[in-house]
């Protein structure tokens, strides 16, 4: 009874232990997101266990995890900081994200249901009513969840790794992509192009739409990126 009762207990304390790690790497990484850790910042250990008041270990591994994600860069001999993107990141993270959900549309073709149609379908009605609101905060969470779900039908971890990943880091520059001029429309209209060619299981038009989607949003980026003075280097 005691060997099972102490097997037990470590197990349980590993869970909790892993529950912590993934608890302040997850609040880490939404505060670099909603940029209450803005671009550019400074993240000390000491700072960030005082913030979230835990130990430095959970803060150390969370530091490492979002350096591999591109959310945080380690530099030698000044520290850890929030990454700040370049024009040249900008450009060619959407360039990855582009060809990675023209991917995606293949795959979701192979993989959908009517289920998957409804959900899609069910976010696009949300969306409506979020954009003929101007709700931009709204609308861009709607936005994330279509994409999210386009990803999650594929059923393919890497891709969805790997989109999720670009996505988060296109939001260091561009935290609300729909306050650009044209984009809470357009984007709408081209969901609705997706779901189109979803429901006619066309698959040359999912992935035509699927990167067009981005090409234009990357325009649109790159353009007001411009004019805010942003940097190739």
């Amino acid at each position: 009874m005691s060997k099972s009762y102490k097997k037990g207990g470590r197990v349980e304390m590993a869970t909790e232990l892993t529950d912590l790690r993934l608890l302040v790497y997850d609040r880490i990484k939404q505060s670099i997101l909603n940029r209450d850790l803005q671009s550019g910042m400074k993240l000390t250990v000491e700072d960030l266990t005082k913030r979230f008041n835990v130990s430095p270990t959970p803060v150390k591994e969370a530091l490492i995890a979002l350096e591999k994600e591109g959310l945080v860069e380690n530099i030698p001999r000044r520290g850890a900081f929030v990454s700040v993107l370049t024009l040249k990141d900008v450009e060619e993270i959407y360039t990855l994200r582009e060809n990675l959900e023209g991917l995606c549309g293949r795959r979701v073709i192979e993989k959908i249901n009517d289920e998957g149609i409804e959900k899609l379908s069910n976010i696009i009605s949300d969306s409506e009513r979020y954009a003929k609101a101007n709700d931009f905060l709204r609308y861009e969470e709607a936005d994330r969840n279509f994409h999210r779900t386009l990803r999650e039908l594929t059923e393919d971890k890497r891709l969805i790794y790997f989109l999720s990943m670009l996505e988060a880091q296109l939001r260091l520059a561009l935290p609300i992509v729909s306050t650009l001029f044209g984009r809470l429309e357009n984007s709408l209209q081209e969901h609705k192009k997706i779901l189109q060619s979803l429901e006619k299981r066309n698959i040359q038009n999912v992935e035509f739409y699927c990167r067009e989607h981005i090409r234009l949003e990357k325009e649109s980026a790159l353009t007001e990126l411009k004019l805010r003075g942003l940097k190739d280097s």
